[in-house]
Order: structure tokens, then C-alpha cells, then sequence
């Protein structure tokens, strides 16, 4: 009852007061705001990454923590949970390359850092991950800092006319400039070596001024918006209220489908039992490559709809015993289709090595699994279901973050390669690794004797060299590997 209160005067405070009351570090996280958008936008266009990363990660996390703490908001060991795991994510951009990752990283990092903001101004639905994560991002990033723009973005007349100081400091720079330029040019015209000094100073800035200067544009409303949209969500600006709607079906039809998947696929795995019966006696054509690449990824499609109806059955049926014995029978018949899957890809890695592509999708599926474990328990037990599956995705990407596993794929192959158990060393997967690569590449040009080999490795490495001294993207990988190219071929 009291938060209702509370929610219904706020809503009235927000209805009476168009004008927000901002004030000087309004002002200050404002500034800093659109600092961070431009470094952003200078990154991206620049193609930045590693160090550069994590200083941007950090800057927008430390001026939003400044900022709330400064407003007098509370931190709990919650929100330095969150702190702590943007941390540890941006910071892996500082030590490996991760190209393995294909982006997911920095996808992960980005929607980590936003949602940072709705933890800290407290303006989640239930205050916590649940069903409604959609539309907290939704009201967090949409409709709440896009609420009466024109008022948000009158923060510099406001503070203007409640700060004198910071009108006449503005007046006075206006004023000085075409002064000071006339000064400048009489200046120059009396010393030669002052109007060397001129030169070389409007030499520098005028490099690269066109581009620094469209950075700025395009960063100021972006600063802009995100200044608004923490200052919105700790302000709490009320929003509608979303209810997800409550409608069950019919569990005899639910019933019905279940049946009709639980049979076709108790029919297939007694086929698949027959199929590798005969493949172990021989008495089939399949090569061990064909066998195993046979239906891996229909299998992962399979899997993935049955997650689907899975989620949907349990989202709109009454949740009796007979759905929820079902239910589980899916699970599983969906647990040992991932696993038949996972098995026919290790066969085949087995047979011709990993690639980034067979890597990732059995990581894939290894995350897959544990998410259908959790739909499983989910059935029997009440818990936050969907946290808990975050709580999966989130950390494994951290840990492949901090992993190096482009390197682990190439030395796989390569130890394959010197057991005779693969016939050739592909040079191919050291360049889809990138950088990550080098380290083995290196051992591999120090112990082979081969000459085609020690050609491509060195075709490799000076390669790598040129992308790593053309490249705008510094870190600590990068920085090894380029002191082990130059010891190796100079």
C-alpha cells in the first residue's frame, strides 16, 4: 500500500513539475557524459579495441557510480556484483584478442554496462532479473530518457540562470575569441619564431580536425541521451505499467502435442541405435566422417525447437502432473539429441581437428544442455528459472574470455598433427584464429623440419605482424606476440 502511495505521488510530482530541478552535478555528469560518448564514437570509428575497451567500460561505469553516489544512492553488495562482472569482462579485452568470440563479448559487455544503470537507479520490475527484462530495457532506454526531451535537454539554461559564474565563463570564452585571434595574427607578424610556433600548433589540430570534429557532432546527442537516461531512471520517472497476461490453454491438447514429439522421437533414437550398430559391425557405407557429420546440425535445429515448445507449453499450460511428466520426458529426449550431437562432432573433430566454427558450436551446445537442465528443475522446483539461465550464458562467456582459446584450437592441432593422427598441419585455422594463434606458430616454425611448413608458419607470422603494427587495437596479446614474431623471424 505504501508503495503504491509512493508510485501514485511520484507520478503526480512528475505531472506538476515538467521542469526537472537540475543543478551543478547535473551538469558536471552531463559533461562527462558526452565525454564518454565521444571516446565511444572515436573507438568505433577508429576501430579500437583491447586497452581501449576496458578505459571506455570503465569511465562509463566509474561516472555513473560517481554520479549516483553523489545523488545519495545506497550500494549494496548487489550492485558491486554487477560492478564487478562488467569489470572482469571489460577487462579481458585488455588481454587477449578473442576473435574466436565473433563479437559475443563485446555484445555481452554492452548490454552489461546498460543494464548496470537500471540495477543502480533501482528502477527493474521486482527490482531483479525476471520475465520482465524486455520491457525494463524498454522503459529504461526508450521511453523514459525520451520523455519530454526539450525539458531534459534545458539543463545548461537552468543551471545557467540558477550559476552566474557558469554564463560568464561561457560569455567571456565567446567574447575573447575573435579578440584574441586579431592578437594572435599581430603577434605573429611582430616574431617569427611565434608565428613558427602558431604554425606548428594549427598544423597539429588541423589533422584529422574534419574527422574529430564529426566525432563531436555525432557525440553530443549521444551524450545527451545518456546523461538522460541515468538521470530519468534515478529520478524513477513513472512509466506504464506492463502485466504479462496470465492465458492457459487446454492441457488435453498440450497433452496431445507432447505425445506426438515424445513418440517421433523415441522412433529415432531407436533408428540411431540401429544406425551405429551397424556402423560398428562395418556393415555400412558410411565413412567415420560421413557418420559423423551426418545430421549434426539438423540435430541442433531439433534441439533448439524443442526449447521453443518446451518454454511454451510451460509458459501457457496449467503446469499438471501429466505436463509436467511429459515436459520432462522432452527435456531429456532433448538432452540426449544434444548429446548425440555433441558425440558425432567430437568424432569429427576427432577425425579432422577443430576449427572456430566446430569449437563454438559444441560450446554452444554444452550451454544448451545446462539450460535444459535448469527448464527441467524448473518443473519440479520454483525458482527464477530465467536468472538462473543469465546467470549460465553470462558466466560462460566470461570464462571463454579469459580462455585463449584460438590458441587452444591451433596447439590442438597441431599436438594432433605431430602424433601422425591428422595428415597435415592447416595453416587455414591459424589465420581464422588471428593473433591468438601466434604463440603456437611460433613453437611450431622452432621444432618442424619441414620446409611447406615452416613457409606457410612464416607467411603466418608476417602476416600477424602487419595486421598487429597497422591495427589501432592494443593489448597485452597483441604486445607478446608481436616481441615473439620479431625474435622469431625479425
Amino acid at each position: 500500500m505504501m508503495e503504491a502511495n509512493q508510485e501514485k505521488d511520484l507520478h503526480k510530482h512528475w505531472d506538476e513539475k515538467q521542469q526537472p530541478l537540475f543543478d551543478g552535478k547535473d551538469l558536471i555528469f552531463s559533461l562527462a557524459s558526452i565525454v564518454v560518448a565521444y571516446f565511444t564514437v572515436q573507438g568505433v570509428a577508429q576501430d579500437r579495441g583491447g586497452f581501449w575497451t576496458t578505459a571506455l567500460a570503465v569511465g562509463f561505469t566509474g561516472s555513473i557510480y560517481t554520479y549516483a553516489r553523489v545523488r545519495g544512492v545506497k550500494m549494496s553488495w548487489f550492485h558491486y556484483g554487477y560492478l564487478a562482472y562488467v569489470f572482469a569482462l571489460s577487462l579481458s579485452f585488455s588481454l587477449f584478442d578473442n576473435t574466436i568470440l565473433m563479437g559475443t563479448n563485446s555484445l555481452l559487455l554492452f548490454f552489461s554496462c546498460m543494464y548496470w544503470v537500471l540495477v543502480v537507479a533501482g528502477t527493474r520490475k521486482e527490482n531483479q532479473l525476471s520475465s520482465y527484462v524486455f520491457f525494463d530495457f524498454i522503459d529504461g532506454f526508450l521511453v523514459r530518457p525520451f520523455k519530454n526531451v526539450t525539458a531534459g535537454l534545458s539543463i545548461y539554461r537552468l543551471v545557467g540562470k540558477k550559476h552566474k559564474n557558469v554564463k560568464l565563463v561561457i560569455l567571456g570564452v565567446v567574447i575573447s575569441f575573435p579578440v584574441a585571434a586579431i592578437v594572435i595574427s599581430l603577434l605573429s607578424s611582430a616574431d617569427s619564431m611565434f608565428e613558427r610556433l602558431i604554425h606548428s600548433a594549427a598544423d597539429i589540430v588541423s589533422v584529422g580536425f574534419a574527422e574529430q570534429f564529426m566525432i563531436l557532432i555525432i557525440a553530443i546527442p549521444m551524450g545527451m541521451y545518456l546523461f538522460l537516461c541515468v538521470y530519468r531512471n534515478l529520478e524513477k520517472s513513472p512509466v506504464s505499467q506492463h502485466v504479462i497476461p496470465t492465458v492457459k490453454g487446454p492441457d488435453v491438447f498440450f497433452l496431445t502435442v507432447l505425445v506426438i514429439f515424445i513418440s517421433i522421437y523415441l522412433l529415432f533414437f531407436a533408428a540411431a541405435i540401429m544406425g551405429y550398430i551397424e556402423f560398428r559391425n562395418g556393415t555400412t557405407i558410411y565413412t567415420l566422417s560421413a557418420y559423423a557429420r551426418e545430421g549434426f546440425f539438423q540435430l541442433l535445429a531439433v534441439s533448439l525447437i524443442n526449447v521453443c515448445i518446451f518454454s511454451l507449453i510451460k509458459l501457457f499450460s496449467h503446469s499438471s502432473k501429466g505436463i509436467k511428466i511429459s515436459l520432462s520426458m522432452i527435456g531429456i529426449e532433448t538432452l540426449a539429441l544434444i548429446i548425440l550431437g555433441f558425440a558425432k562432432m567430437q568424432v569429427y573433430i576427432e577425425a579432422f581437428g577443430l576449427t572456430p566454427l566446430r569449437f563454438n558450436t559444441s560450446w554452444f551446445m554444452v550451454v544448451l544442455a545446462l539450460c535444459v537442465c535448469v527448464f527441467i528443475a524448473s518443473l519440479w522446483k520454483s525458482f527464477k528459472y530465467l536468472r538462473a539461465i543469465v546467470l549460465i550464458v553470462s558466466m560462460s562467456v566470461l570464462f571463454m574470455s579469459y580462455r585463449n582459446t584460438g590458441n587452444s584450437i591451433v596447439s590442438y592441432n597441431y599436438e594432433k598433427y605431430q602424433q601422425g593422427e591428422l595428415s597435415e598441419l592447416d595453416i587455414s585455422i591459424f589465420y581464422m584464429v588471428g593473433v591468438e594463434g601466434v604463440s603456437t606458430a611460433v613453437k611450431a616454425y622452432e621444432e618442424t623440419n619441414d620446409t611447406e611448413d615452416k613457409a606457410a608458419l612464416e607467411g603466418y607470422l608476417q602476416m600477424m605482424q602487419q595486421q598487429i603494427n597497422s591495427s589501432n587495437i592494443s593489448n597485452l596479446q597483441r604486445s607478446r606476440s608481436a616481441e615473439q614474431i620479431k625474435k622469431t623471424i625479425g
